[in-house]
């Protein structure tokens, strides 16, 4: 009987790609990379990563999706996947997938720069009230999840500000640090070093509890605003792969997600370790498809 793998052996038998959407040093490229090298060791193979930033990410989905289905090009799954088809990116999301895993989420934080005259969340949104559209916010990219927050951030509070968009926040942060826009919402991981290194200081935290690696900082919840859509992680591959092959994918990614290491680095970078197994992770992907599909338009037509 012939192996999923085909002529070539059993799967896999040689390297496999795993395609970033976003630029290196954020959330995504973290975790990719961290995963892919933890899960090396289960597959027997190299995983390699590869960064295709770009229209929210829909570039490297729609690459992704595109390829053979035979498991040796994969993709990073955030959740810009439940978000590109209403932004009109790509004619993708995740019912044009194969999904693997989910492996962790991620709240967005508000800081600014160490000097900055604002101390508190209250002093940023006052100020903005104040000079409506004059402060400048950055973001990892229009459509990112990040952006997404911003809107949710000026719906609630009644702000208006200015959107720089960048290929990643990481980006995003240098531009805050050379003093070139104002504030910037990213996830507490990609903000964590610069803050312990007293150059960036976090107004709140968007959720409801407040995260291990800024306990003195408040969430929005606590100051009475419900704001906070969370970045995701997970894995997908082309659709119609067998379910041989998505099964060790998964198996790899989850035996990757019980070590030690994945476990600090969740720590040391603020994220959430959160394991579902592909059936949770397709009924989730969809779901949060479906709160995009209803939000994402709202938003919009309040910035127009």
């Amino acid at each position: 009987m012939m192996s999923c793998g085909g002529p070539e052996g059993p799967y896999p038998s040689r390297e496999i790609k795993l395609v970033v959407q976003a630029s290196p040093g954020g959330i995504s490229d973290t975790v990719s990379r961290v995963m892919a090298s933890l899960a090396e060791g289960g597959l027997g193979v190299p995983i390699v990563c590869e960064n295709k930033p770009g229209a929210s990410g829909a570039l490297a989905f729609s690459f992704v999706v595109r390829r053979p289905a035979d498991g040796y090009t994969i993709g990073h799954a955030p959740v810009e996947i439940a978000m590109v088809r209403t932004l009109g990116y790509a004619d993708v999301g995740p019912k044009q997938m194969s999904l693997m895993c989910l492996v962790s989420k991620t709240p967005p934080a508000l800081v600014v720069r160490s000097d900055s005259l604002w101390q508190t969340f209250e002093d940023y949104i006052q100020a903005a009230k104040q000079r409506p559209g004059e402060l400048i916010m950055a973001n990892s990219g229009v459509g990112s999840i990040w952006h997404f927050n911003t809107l949710l951030l000026e719906h609630e509070t009644g702000i208006r500000v200015t959107h720089i968009p960048y290929a990643g926040s990481s980006g995003a942060i240098v531009s805050l640090l050379g003093g070139h826009v104002d504030a910037v919402i990213a996830g507490v991981g990609e903000v964590v070093s610069q803050v312990d290194a007293g150059k960036l200081r976090p107004l709140a935290v968007f959720d409801v509890t407040r995260t291990s690696v800024f306990p003195e900082t408040p969430t929005t919840h606590e100051l009475g605003y419900a704001i906070g859509a969370p970045a995701w992680s997970g894995f997908f591959g082309p659709p119609g792969m067998p379910d041989e092959i998505v099964d060790k994918l998964a198996g790899a990614f989850r035996g990757a997600f019980e070590t030690e290491q994945w476990k600090t680095l969740c720590r040391e970078r603020g994220m959430t370790p959160a394991f579902l197994d592909r059936s949770q992770f397709e009924q989730f992907a969809v779901e949060q498809g479906e709160y995009f599909s209803t939000r994402i338009p709202e938003l919009l037509r309040m910035e127009r």
